[in-house]
């Protein structure tokens, strides 16, 4: 049975999926509308800015949900080979690792948006702070983190019972 947290963690995690999905129908309609309007000799002022920007959301949004439904890619050509044991320790050991994975970007991530802030970075065009989407982003990946150690403490007690 789910706790509480592995609860809460997954209506995040949906949450993050959702913010994802809206910016991708968003650079989708921003897309038509600056090709409709290109066809037309106005295009839609700093489409290039906002897609990218919205991208950005659209790949680190769906990182969580991925993390938590085990959506990585895995090589098994060993595992015929291997003992239940041996397969659970390395299972263990791979959710460890994406969570410091993950975490040591989500550092990085949020190291650069303070360094962007105190840079006064943002966009060529509109003149977007990148502060804002590089916390963004280290949120999603803290979150994406918080699902692998889920995931290890998960692969702990499965093995335990």
């Amino acid at each position: 049975m789910p706790g509480a947290f592995d609860t809460g963690l997954g209506l995040v995690d949906r949450f993050c999926a959702r913010v994802s999905g809206a910016a991708l129908l968003g650079v989708a309609g921003l897309l038509l509308a600056d090709v409709v309007g290109r066809s037309l000799g106005r295009p839609v002022f700093g489409a290039q800015d906002m897609a990218e920007m919205a991208m950005v959301v659209v790949i680190f949004g769906a990182v969580p949900l991925l993390e938590q439904r085990g959506g990585q890619i895995q090589v098994d050509l060993l595992r015929p080979f291997m003992s239940r044991r041996i397969e659970a320790g390395i299972g263990r050991l791979s959710h460890a690792l994406a969570a410091t994975l993950w975490f040591t970007l989500a550092w990085t991530l949020w190291q650069s948006a303070e360094l962007s802030s105190m840079l006064s970075l943002s966009t060529n065009i509109l003149g977007l702070p990148k502060a804002p989407f590089q916390y963004l982003l280290a949120a999603f990946v803290m979150i994406a983190g918080l699902g692998a150690v889920l995931r290890t403490i998960r692969a702990q007690r499965a093995e335990h019972v």
